[in-house]
């Protein structure tokens, strides 16, 4: 059975191989035995059969080993240790208990002994490999493991019992144990190794007991004992001795390993894994030293900066996670550069960092801030990839502005959000301004002014440029906050996004611009409202059914609605965006890509999106009839007759100035958005009538 499963392996089969010839050669022992045996003579010892008998031996003992290096795969001294102890350990006991009558038995010449001591011996180092491997292999051994060293252990007890065969009583109960012992170790060897190897499925391999270990020392404590009251024979000294040596060794082996586990474990607990930078834990340990030093010592101050980058999550979401992280990983290296030896960097976790100044003032702080800001502005290289990503730093100084770590932080981020609200590269924390207005209160008072609808909405015309006609108008919503006066958009849209709250946001403005849609309606106005989306409402799953069902509940068809985003909006998750634009299509709505041409979109890739309008920046049309430069003509032009050919309205904002509506018209663009019409207005204050008509009487004017 052995020898055929090692023939059908195509892995391993060296081992079971070995256990097999191991078993074939016991078994002409047999054959030879009884050759020897036949007519009643009693064999010679030393006979031809136990050359075959104590050839079993060595060719096992491969065999075995074979097969725990493949259950194992890497041997510490540990774990060389534990098995040296747990096999040492009942080999001790074993001579102990029965080589001296084993020894006492053993009469006859030289030869005789020798072969006689030679089962006992190699059934005493079988028994220790076979403990010792036991020992070393893990927790989840399998039922092919337990087998196979039943198996030997059986075979150990038969040996023992055939050679103690004059001095156990009664006599039959030795020659049944040697009868059964033989078959049943064969039997659960060779059923061993047609049993499937089990598979953990975890990752680590639990580590192996320390049961057989222990009970072996304790064994080779008992042995030392009884010795030392003259009841010890030499071996079994010998072994448990050298048994409690390795238990001492390997104790200490623990005790080192212990501790190089326990600082591994701390440096684990304070790095952040993919940058090698101290983590949030790293940062707040440090504080806690530094500030209880700051306290103690008023002239001992530090300068906290909290760095926020901007533009990462598009790098992210256009390249992909591992190009990210290499970011990260290049960012970490790039700002350690920056700083001092005994300065800290940590990363915070996503794409916050901080950094930790010893000894510094503001001051410092902020000519640190633009060395940083100085050194993001330079491109990462990332593979194929140049991607370039700036930063919104927060300063706060202690003790100062807090005395603990957490206050610190919290000082440092409202700072680093004002300062991206401002369009800063960095902002120090001023107590009369974040104080109030800071980010955690804001979020609340957004959240209320999103659920009790004290957001307004100014509205700015688009006219047709050929007629003058009012065709829609833009929706654009502003925050007239309590107690800080009108929050521009520029402020609380970047808020809104961090606290989840563009959805609501933006629900609330569709609802209310559809409103006055309806009430326009009914002054037998008919206009289109655009309304601005971001990416987080355009990627919603469940955006186009509120649109869907806002159009219902104010009776109107999706032709009255149109939905405008921005290049950069389209470009953060192209597949999606493209899916979600076609559902709005579809829904008869149109989409328009807002500030065309201030991104990196080209129209062809756009034509791939089921947008219907375009709406030039007003950096193309800024100045545009001043300067007429050939090439700014052309470039407007080409966009204008481009789209055109693409189905595209077009749209022009930031028309600030009659010439340049005017060549609008020569160059054929359909709407005009901007100052010369009218800036965005409540709309109670909002004139409805044609553009033609004003432009008519500011003409009867300057006359």
């Amino acid at each position: 059975m052995c020898i055929a499963r090692a023939l059908v392996l195509r892995r391993g089969r060296a081992a079971i191989l070995l256990l097999g010839i191991a078993l074939l050669s016991w078994s002409i022992g047999d054959f030879v035995m009884s050759g020897e045996s036949a007519g009643g003579a009693t064999p010679s010892v030393p006979s031809l059969a136990d050359a075959f008998y104590l050839a079993f031996y060595p060719l096992t003992y491969c065999g075995v080993m074979l097969l725990v290096r493949r259950q194992v795969r890497r041997f510490s001294a540990a774990t060389w240790l534990d098995g040296a102890v747990a096999g040492l350990g009942a080999a001790a006991i074993c001579a102990e208990f029965a080589f001296k009558t084993v020894a006492a038995s053993a009469g006859g010449g030289p030869a005789t002994v020798a072969t006689n001591l030679a089962y006992p011996v190699g059934d005493v180092l079988l028994l220790l490999l076979v403990v010792g491997a036991t020992s070393v292999l893990p927790e989840r051994q399998s039922p092919r493991w337990l087998m196979l060293a039943a198996g030997y252990l059986i075979n150990a007890v038969g040996d023992t019992a055939n050679l103690l065969h004059s001095v156990i009583h009664p006599a039959q109960l030795a020659t049944m144990l040697d009868a059964v012992a033989w078959p049943t170790s064969i039997l659960l060897v060779s059923g061993a190794v047609w049993l499937r190897a089990t598979r953990s499925t975890q990752a680590h391999e639990r580590p192996p007991g320390l049961m057989l270990p222990g009970l072996a020392s304790l064994g080779a404590l008992v042995i030392l004992l009884l010795a030392s009251w003259g009841s010890g024979g030499h071996v079994a000294v010998g072994l448990a001795t050298a048994t409690l040596l390795l238990a001492g060794v390997r104790f200490a082996l623990s005790q080192l390993r212990l501790r190089a586990l326990t600082e591994e474990r701390r440096d684990q607990a304070i790095t952040d894994e993919l940058t090698a930078l101290g983590n949030r834990r790293a940062l707040f340990e440090l504080l806690d030293h530094l500030l209880f030093d700051a306290g103690e010592d008023e002239a001992c101050g530090l300068a906290f900066l909290f760095v926020d980058l901007n533009r990462f999550k598009e790098v992210n979401d256009s390249f992909g996670h591992a190009v990210g992280d290499e970011l990260l990983r290049q960012l970490g290296a790039r700002l350690k550069g920056s700083l001092r030896e005994s300065d800290l960097l940590v990363r915070l976790g996503g794409d916050e960092f901080a950094v930790v100044l010893v000894d510094a003032d503001a001051d410092y702080g902020v000519a640190i801030a633009q060395r940083i800001g100085a050194r993001l502005a330079e491109p990462f290289l990332l593979g194929d990839v140049r991607a370039r990503i700036g930063a919104s730093i927060g300063i706060a100084v202690a003790p100062g502005d807090a005395d603990n770590a957490a206050d610190l932080l919290q000082r440092a981020d409202l700072a680093m959000y004002r300062a991206k609200v401002d369009g800063k590269a960095y902002a120090i924390y001023q107590p009369e301004i974040d104080g109030h207005g800071n980010r955690l209160g804001l979020v609340e008072d957004l959240r209320l002014a999103i659920e009790e609808r004290q957001l307004e909405l100014h509205y700015q015309p688009q006219v047709d440029v050929a007629t003058g006609e009012l065709v829609a108008v833009e929706a654009l919503v502003r925050w007239p906050h309590p107690r800080m006066g009108n929050i521009p958009p520029l402020d609380f849209l970047p808020l809104a996004e961090d606290a989840d709250l563009m959805d609501p946001l933006t629900e609330a403005v569709l609802d209310e611009a559809l409103g006055q849609c309806v009430a326009w309606r009914r002054q037998g106005v008919e206009l289109t409202v655009a309304v601005n989306v971001s990416a987080t409402n355009l990627l919603s799953p469940v955006f186009p059914s509120v649109v869907s069902k806002l159009l219902d509940e104010h009776g109107l068809a999706p032709a009255a609605l149109a939905i405008e985003i921005t290049e950069t909006t389209a470009m953060v998750d192209f597949h999606r965006c493209k899916a979600a634009i076609q559902e709005l299509h579809d829904l008869g709505l149109t989409v328009s890509v807002d500030d065309f041409g201030a991104g990196v979109t080209s129209l062809a890739y756009l034509n791939s999106l089921a947008v219907g309008e375009l709406k030039l920046d007003r950096t193309f049309i800024s100045g545009l009839a001043e300067a007429r430069q050939p090439r700014d003509l052309a470039l407007v032009r080409s966009t204008i007759d481009l789209a055109h050919a693409l189905g595209l309205r077009v749209v022009a904002e930031g028309v600030e100035d009659e010439e340049s509506f005017d060549l609008l018209a020569e160059l054929g663009c359909d709407l005009a958005q901007g100052y010369l019409i009218s800036k965005p207005l409540p709309p109670d204050e909002l004139s409805l009538e044609p553009y033609s008509a004003a432009r008519t009487r500011r003409a009867a004017r300057a006359a």
